[in-house]
């Protein structure tokens, strides 16, 4: 197992091969005066889009850690011309979505209720030594085969750039860790809607149901008929998420809330996901379309009394969803509908339950 003393050891490989300057590798496009996305080159896009208003400047997500924060905040400062930051808002606390909150001092943090206890294993990664060796070794791993996989592609252009960027990012992700640093929890939280006022713009923060983590949230901007969707709408064919804590009343959201979002008289005209280019608001169908497939077919399977694994088979991903796509092993999404079936199914199993159907008649 690589140790802490691999990483100082693999960085000046590494480094010869990559820019040392961060701001090299971050990347701004404006949407809009008033809007613009910036990520940070590499294989794992992230998408933080940023806000300029009446009344202040807005970030919706914040990177992995400040280190990798410091200069994307420092480009959009520069893009808008101003520093005042007045919220940060966590579309969830998975990694690249809330590391660096701690950057934003005079800023409001904002997320769904849940958004603190979903961001306890971020403080856990940290405080919990074995945690946090585990993190440092998994960094240098992938320092390793960054390095490996630059020398392999040498002779292309645009991928040695992504994988220095990856290297770079990699890097101070180490010296975050290595430091330590402050995870900001929200002083700002909703349980199913919140709408920030900005002056000249308006934040609608919708809840979307406890799926892809337990603090989904969404944030619309009429004005500029845009929709941030967090992971929800992850990157084209995606698959959607039905977590191990998803219930009935979650699932029944997520129809809820797509069905207002593609509604016709909802104006929506670019849709900006966690991890790809911005997509449309038909891109939102076949999110919709899946979870309705997954329900009908794990609800008619149980009442024909199939056993999991017959659904499962009925309901393969190869057969019934194929227009969606099957990361390779390894990634953290390889067998996520697989999974996702086993927790639909014991949603249903539950929905049918003598003991729900009692408490439904209290």
């Amino acid at each position: 197992m690589l140790r802490t003393i691999s990483i100082v050891l693999l960085l000046p490989l590494l480094a010869a091969g990559a820019g040392r300057d961060p701001a090299d590798y971050v990347r701004i496009e404006p949407l809009s005066q008033r809007v613009l996305l910036a990520w940070w080159v590499g294989t794992g896009r992230c998408n933080l889009t940023a806000i300029r208003s009446e009344k202040g400047l807005v970030i919706i997500d914040t990177e992995i850690s400040p280190r990798i924060m410091a200069p994307i905040k420092e480009r959009i400062e520069r893009q808008f011309g101003r520093t005042d930051w007045a919220y940060v808002i966590n579309t969830h606390a998975h990694l690249q979505h809330a590391g660096g909150n701690s950057l934003f001092r005079e800023a409001v943090v904002v997320g769904h209720e849940n958004l603190a206890q979903d961001m306890q294993w971020l403080i856990d990664k940290q405080t919990d030594p074995s945690r946090r060796r585990m993190d440092l070794d998994g960094a240098a791993r992938t320092l390793q085969t960054l390095g490996a996989n630059l020398h392999q592609l040498a002779g292309n252009r645009t991928y040695t750039r992504m994988i220095q960027g990856e290297i770079r990012f990699c890097e101070l992700y180490i010296e975050d860790l290595q430091a330590g640093y402050e995870l900001v929890r929200p002083s700002l939280t909703f349980a199913d809607r919140h709408t920030l006022d900005l002056g000249d713009l308006t934040l609608e923060l919708i809840f979307f149901g406890k799926g892809h983590s337990l603090s989904d949230i969404l944030i619309y901007i009429p004005q500029e008929r845009l929709l941030v969707t967090g992971a929800i709408a992850y990157q084209r064919a995606h698959l959607p998420e039905i977590g191990e804590r998803t219930e009935m009343q979650d699932v029944q959201r997520f129809f809820a809330v797509l069905d207002e979002l593609l509604d016709p008289a909802m104006q929506i005209d670019r849709v900006v996901p966690s991890h790809s280019p911005p997509l449309r608001k038909s891109d939102l169908v076949p999110v919709r379309a899946y979870y309705e497939k997954m329900l009908t077919g794990v609800r008619a399977a149980q009442r024909e009394g199939l056993s999991f694994e017959q659904a499962a088979e009925r309901l393969a991903q190869r057969r019934a969803f194929a227009g969606y796509l099957e990361p390779p092993p390894g990634h953290w999404a390889h067998g996520m509908h697989r999974r996702n079936l086993r927790n639909l199914w014991r949603i249903v199993q539950d929905e049918s339950s003598p003991a729900h159907a009692a408490q439904a008649q209290d």
